[in-house]
């Protein structure tokens, strides 16, 4: 089953932002695979909410707040000290290429 990713933005609307499936993911209606991973960047945390960016081979860029995401329209719950939830870890692991 593909896993859809949205932000949610001023507490009222989300916006798609992926689609994970088993070929690889869809970003703005282009399919990129775990390869296309050039960097990825993650910081925050400690009280505040974890923020990661993926650099992908053709120089765009995914930037992704643990705050705001969602999946399948559903929000996590946010850990106060860590500002991390588990949606937020399980796509960093995806990009690392440690988990599917």
């Amino acid at each position: 089953m593909d896993q859809v990713y949205s932000l949610r933005h001023l507490g009222f609307f989300s916006k798609h932002l992926l689609t994970v499936t088993g070929e690889g993911f869809y970003y703005k209606d282009t399919l990129y695979t775990r390869d296309d991973v050039k960097k990825l960047f993650v910081s925050g945390g400690g009280a505040g909410p974890r923020r990661m960016g993926v650099h992908l081979a053709d120089g765009r860029k995914i930037l992704i707040n643990a705050v705001a995401l969602e999946l399948n329209g559903v929000k996590p719950k946010t850990e106060f000290f860590s500002g991390t939830n588990q949606v937020f870890e399980e796509l960093r692991a995806y990009f690392e290429g440690q988990s599917t």
